[in-house]
């Protein structure tokens, strides 16, 4: 099975969110970015809404390194959508 690396070095799976997220950091195409953005956003929220009941794992450490990188990706492309 494929595996996320947190910031921590820790390997975490869930091809749920990984996929998705993958996706969204991968997008080239302007256009389609933000969409990609909400849906890697939502899998991830779906994803750590199913852990909440689990004691702390790796892969909630993992979903959390994976939400700032999105915010930064969603924030150049909206500001490089306002100056065009």
């Amino acid at each position: 099975m494929a595996s996320i690396v947190s910031q921590n070095g820790n390997r975490c799976s869930d091809p749920k969110w990984k996929q998705p997220y993958q996706s969204a950091i991968l997008e080239l195409d302007t256009g389609r970015m933000l969409s990609k953005i909400a849906e890697a956003r939502s899998a991830i929220f779906d994803r750590a809404k199913e852990l909440l009941t689990r004691r702390y794992s790796e892969e909630r450490h993992a979903l959390n390194d994976a939400l700032p990188p999105l915010q930064i990706l969603e924030g150049v492309v909206k500001s490089e959508r306002q100056s065009a």
